[in-house]
């Protein structure tokens, strides 16, 4: 935090093993720290320590999805902030049936049928992928704003940047990325990162991340 400093060295490798847990950690939005202050006297009569809220009701809400995000002591996930969903759960495999149920046999002929009908349609197919290519890339610079590489960046799982991307164009993105202007008609503040227009921002992010 701003006005706050780090009296743990080894608190960012404890919060990697969290969200680098080879189980569940790509479903850790992020790590909480609670605040804990120095000089305080024995019987911490302006209740600095926070112990209530702290290590009574934020351990309370770790069956509901976690703690909420306090505005401190907190390493994220930058997927949790882009407004991405965690990883669904694999599918489990179809069952493959053998030639002798009549259901079965049905479902082939429709399956073959279909298809026989969808290939007059094949010409248009071109059409439409470059229309939903178009599409999407138009929902994403409203999502995130008007820089290609950055919006790969965003995409990209285990982080980084493209790798095509050479230092000169990294250094234009990023001044334009960093601009005052770049926001606009966008939905950061309003959906992604953190949430604009209130004094406690950081509780509506993590309502939002929630």
């Amino acid at each position: 935090d701003c006005d706050h400093y780090l009296n743990n060295s080894k608190a960012a490798r404890e919060a990697m093993c969290f969200l680098m847990d080879p189980q569940m950690g790509k479903k850790v939005c992020f790590v909480q720290f609670p605040q804990r202050f120095d000089g305080i006297d024995r019987h911490d009569r302006y209740a600095n320590r926070n112990t209530v809220f702290f290590d009574i009701n934020m351990k309370g809400l770790d069956g509901i999805q976690g703690p909420v995000y306090v505005g401190t002591g907190c390493v994220f996930r930058r997927q949790a902030l882009y407004g991405y969903n965690p990883p669904k759960r694999a599918k489990r495999p179809r069952m493959v049936s053998c030639d002798c149920c009549p259901c079965f046999g049905r479902k082939k002929k429709l399956d073959s049928y279909k298809c026989e009908v969808n290939g007059d349609a094949a010409n248009g197919q071109g059409f439409d992928d470059d229309k939903e290519l178009l599409m999407s890339q138009m929902n994403f610079e409203k999502k995130f704003g008007q820089s290609a590489i950055f919006v790969t960046s965003t995409l990209m799982i285990e982080g980084g940047v493209p790798p095509s991307s050479s230092p000169a164009a990294l250094l234009k993105e990023a001044i334009h990325v960093i601009s005052c202007g770049y926001e606009d008609k966008t939905e950061w503040g309003l959906e992604l990162g953190w949430i604009y227009g209130s004094i406690t921002e950081d509780i509506l992010t993590g309502f939002k991340m929630h």
